[in-house]
């Protein structure tokens, strides 16, 4: 499948690529113009469904392709390789940062994906996130030290909120149009240097000082 895309040089696939994950990105699918796409990759429209059949095809050849990546670069990184949670969230995102160094609306694409109200990517996409999340907090669970983590508050609330504040924070991110990578990933190291502090098992004296 797509073996006339995978026969570009690496370079015009990531032309093509960082095109069409800013398009969708930043666009509803409906709402979101192939022409536009192949104008940011620079081809025409017509050869970009020479390597895609149509937009859905495209769609969900992202979505499986920002998986398939961000599982080689988490892996790159020994993202899981460490029982300390605050340890494996700088791997992540290390990462994340990686990822969004080679491919600028990644990110944003898989977050807004899970979103999207198209009933054909809607019944691919949402049991991938779904299963994706519950596998992930049950291997989180079966890995990680606890011992480095605060016993008054339950760990599963402490995941969710980190994660729905790091998605705020990505989200912001891309507002600001900035899109400097080292400027998010020195601001992210600081929000995990905070959240250790209070999530951690750190002194009273370290808390009180928040």
């Amino acid at each position: 499948m797509n073996k006339k895309f995978y026969a570009l040089s690496k370079e015009k696939q990531s032309q093509i690529l960082n095109a069409a994950y800013k398009v969708f990105a930043t666009n509803q699918y409906k709402k979101a113009p192939t022409s536009e796409i192949a104008a940011e990759a620079g081809i025409s429209k017509s050869l970009l469904f020479h390597y895609f059949h149509n937009k859905l095809e495209l769609y969900i050849f992202l979505w499986n392709h920002a998986a398939d990546l961000t599982k080689k670069y988490m892996c790159k990184y020994k993202v899981y390789e460490t029982d300390d949670f605050f340890e494996m969230m700088r791997r992540g995102l290390m990462a994340k940062c990686a990822v969004m160094r080679k491919y600028t609306f990644l990110s944003l694409f898989s977050m807004n994906s899970y979103y999207e109200t198209e009933p054909d990517i809607q019944s691919i996409i949402q049991p991938d996130v779904q299963d994706a999340a519950q596998t992930t907090l049950e291997m989180l669970l079966s890995i990680l030290n606890l011992d480095f983590i605060r016993k008054d508050i339950e760990f599963v609330r402490i995941y969710k909120e980190i994660l729905y504040a790091s998605d705020g924070m990505l989200k912001y991110w891309y507002r600001t149009g900035n899109y400097d990578v080292t400027a998010f990933e020195q601001e992210y190291l600081e929000m995990i240097k905070h959240w250790e502090i209070v999530y951690g098992k750190g002194t009273e004296n370290d808390r009180k000082q928040l």
